[in-house]
Formats: structure tokens, sequence, C-alpha cells
């Protein structure tokens, strides 16, 4: 059986569970929750993704594993800080600035790095850009598993994927590019988020064309957005930006969908009461 994934009903089942005294595990992942009992299996499917994402997917971990340098990779544990502001940096409003996006960033990291070949390469770069990043991300697939004893919860298991410090090792590279772009603009530097960076419209032509030379000659492809009407609000750590880019208004909140959190709340909640951790 397949559902939406939704936080209330997969609370509901697994109460229904509880009060029945069942035996049942709880998959709970980034893209799905699956509540599987000796008789059923339930699926609560979350984002869904064409086929070409999985077999993307399948390449990329194939490349990885195959690599010289994947398996060394995977042996460190790399930090995974994707976000970066001037220091004391206040709300305030522009009528422009500028900012630079590395074209298909992981996806280059991956190739920059000799960890995958040019053929996955020219396959991730056939997918839509909101298709590449799952297709990467799933070098880090993880699962919580929840296992349930005659209603009573026993037991609480994280299951990350083999490959998992690779994608953290590509979010700590193209961390280190933007940190060196930060470096150049000096006081002109305003924020980077993951593979974009901003900054001061005023910024002298000189110290782009150095910033360009860092991206290009670490192998990276970049491209320019057009970023108008900006402004940036603060509320605790939460950044809030609003803008027109490429003529579409544009908000982001450094936050990810809360469906899947809310869900791991829940869960964890529940693990909290019978104190598994």
């Amino acid at each position: 059986m397949k559902l939406t994934r939704k936080p209330k009903t997969v609370d509901e089942i697994i109460k229904l569970l509880t009060t029945w005294s069942d035996s049942f595990r709880v998959h709970h992942g980034t893209y799905s929750t699956i509540i599987e009992t000796e008789a059923s299996k339930i699926k609560f499917a979350g984002t869904k993704f064409n086929n070409r994402v999985f077999i993307a997917a399948k390449l990329v971990m194939r490349d990885v594993l195959n690599s010289e340098r994947g398996p060394i990779i995977m042996q460190t544990v790399w930090p995974r800080n994707n976000f970066e502001n001037k220091a004391q940096l206040q709300p305030f409003r522009a009528k422009k600035i500028l900012n630079i996006d590395i074209s298909g960033a992981y996806a280059s990291c991956l190739k920059v790095n000799e960890l995958i070949t040019d053929k996955t390469f020219n396959y991730l770069q056939k997918l839509k850009k909101d298709e590449r990043l799952p297709a990467v991300g799933m070098l880090a697939r993880t699962f919580t598993v929840f296992t349930y004893e005659c209603g009573e919860l026993t037991d609480v298991e994280v299951q990350r994927a083999a490959t998992a410090q690779v994608f953290f090792y590509l979010i700590a590279e193209i961390n280190n590019v933007m940190q060196a772009v930060e470096y150049e603009l000096g006081k002109y530097f305003y924020f980077y988020w993951v593979d974009g960076i901003f900054f001061s419209y005023d910024t002298p032509a000189h110290i782009v064309k150095a910033v360009e030379s860092i991206l290009s000659d670490r192998g990276y492809k970049f491209k320019y957005e057009s970023v108008e009407n900006f402004s940036l609000k603060r509320s605790r750590d939460l950044y809030t930006i609003s803008m027109i880019k490429n003529n579409e208004p544009k908000t982001y909140k450094f936050t990810d969908s809360q469906i899947g959190r809310d869900i791991t709340n829940i869960l964890h909640e529940r693990a909290k009461q019978y104190k598994i951790n």
C-alpha cells in the first residue's frame, strides 16, 4: 500500500499499531517513510522523482566506489558547513547586488576531483536543475529504523550509506571555494549560500576578475544571476532573503522542507518516551 507522506497520517497509524500491541518497524528516510509489519508494508511517498534520477544516482555511486579517491574520502569525517555571512552583517536593502553561482556545483565537484567518469558527468548534466542534487545527494542516503515489539519501542538505529562522507566532502570542497572567493572580495562580500555568492554591486572590476579566476582555475564554470530589489532580514539565527532574481520574485529561508523533519520529531519524541537513545 502506498500513501502520501503526511506527519499526522504516519503518527495515527503508529498509534493504532501500538494500541494493538503489534510488532513492526518504521523505516524513515529523506524521501519516504515505510511501516512494515509481518503481514503488510505501508509506504508513504514523499518527493517523486523521474527514474532518470535514480539511474544517475546509481552511476554516481558506481563511479565513486570504483574511483581511486572515493574509498579514501569515505574514511574521513568532513564538515558540512555551507553558509557564511559577513561579520556582523545587519539586515539591509539594495537596489542591485552581484551574484555568481557555480554551474552544477556538486556534479562539477565530482568531476573536478576525478570521482566520476565523463559519461556519468554528462548524464548528470542532462538532468533538470532540481534533479541533479537529489541524484548526487543519494550518496548520503540515510534511514532511521524504529523497531517496535508488541507495541513497545525497543530500538532506534541509524543506517547511512557507506558513501555518505563523499557527499559531505563535496559540501566541504564547495565551501572551501566559497571561502577563497569571500577572502578575495574582502569588504565587498555579503554572504554565500551553498554554491552562490552575493556581494556589492560596487565591487571593483579587478576584484571581480580575480573572483572569476579562482573559480576557473579550480575547474568550475559559473554564471552571473541578475539580482534586484534585494532585502535581507534576520530573526535570531534565521536569515530570510527576498529578491527579484532573473526577473522573478524569490524568497529564501534557510530551512528545508518541514515534512520529513516533522515526522522525524514525532518518531524521536516517541523514542524519548520509551527512553531509547
